[in-house]
């Protein structure tokens, strides 16, 4: 427990101030009493000296404190940004749970789709309030971008096994389909923009006007939090929009039967066939971070 941490709260702050105040009252007013009084014997004498130390050294400890809290600890704002690897999926269903948006920028989308956005579903669905998602995934009309996120995967997470192009482009479009029968099943709850985007992070950002989460592809690493009062929120979330903005906005139809999804958003023969195949069958999978 730390100053900062008590002082950060007005209910504490103001509780400790007025007993700290309240004391030095008191020993104050006693001290005037005994300085009045006609006759004092030694004894009186030293207890007075005992309540000026007790008034002065207690001032000067709450000026101290006072001036001391206006300063930040940058370990302290560092420690309580830092999400452990156990935690993450707690901060994401507490974000999920307050949500009346959400915004994410991912490359394939395995645990959004598994996960999140049946969360972000049920709390529309529970609160009888439409909700807005803005889902930004890796562009896999773009091979070459695929091939060097496989790459990556192939030599630095825990699942390398699993990434190759295909594996990639059909895990993107497996969260597509996901998103576009969400929006199909629940027009009226679901307001869904999607983006394709040809940009490479290791990082993934996502959450709510809120809260935003930055995590990355090993299930081992920390996280980050950035409350809406965070002095680094506003950098995360400029960051989502200038994704947003350089990514293509992809139409989501409705209205549509789900073997026809990929083929009218994309058109006819441009995704191939065993492509196709593997993101219907990834579409109910589990999250690997689960």
């Amino acid at each position: 427990m730390s100053l900062s941490g008590i002082f950060s709260s007005a209910h504490q702050r103001r509780s400790f101030l007025l007993a700290s105040g309240g004391l030095l009252l008191l020993c104050f007013l006693a001290t005037l009493w005994i300085a009045n009084r006609p006759e004092q014997s030694p004894s009186l004498e030293t207890f007075n000296s005992f309540l000026n130390s007790v008034v002065a050294s207690g001032a000067f400890a709450i000026l101290s404190t006072l001036y001391i809290s206006f300063f930040v600890d940058p370990n302290e704002v560092q420690k309580a940004a830092v999400v452990l690897p156990q935690d993450i999926s707690q901060n994401l269903e507490r974000i999920v749970a307050d949500s009346v948006d959400y915004q994410i920028s991912v490359r394939t989308g395995r645990h959004f789709r598994a996960k999140t956005l049946p969360r972000l579903l049920e709390q529309a669905k529970k609160h009888r309030q439409p909700i807005r998602v803005d889902a930004i995934l890796l562009d896999f009309r773009d091979e070459a971008i695929c091939e060097q996120y496989a790459r990556f995967r192939q030599s630095a997470t825990f699942d390398s096994h699993l990434w190759s192009v295909e594996y990639v482009q059909s895990e993107v479009l497996a969260t597509i389909l996901a998103i576009a029968r969400a929006k199909n099943e629940y027009p009226l709850l679901l307001n869904v923009q999607l983006y394709l985007s040809k940009r490479l992070s290791t990082f993934r950002i996502e959450g709510s006007s809120q809260e935003l989460i930055v995590t990355r592809e090993d299930p081992k690493d920390f996280a980050y939090r950035y409350h809406r009062s965070h002095r680094d929120y506003a950098a995360y979330a400029h960051e989502l929009g200038l994704i947003r903005t350089e990514a293509s906005n992809v139409d989501v139809p409705t209205n549509v039967a789900p073997t026809e999804v990929l083929q009218t958003m994309f058109g006819l023969g441009k995704i191939a066939a065993t492509v196709i195949t593997a993101a219907e069958q990834a579409v109910g999978g589990r999250s690997p971070y689960a």
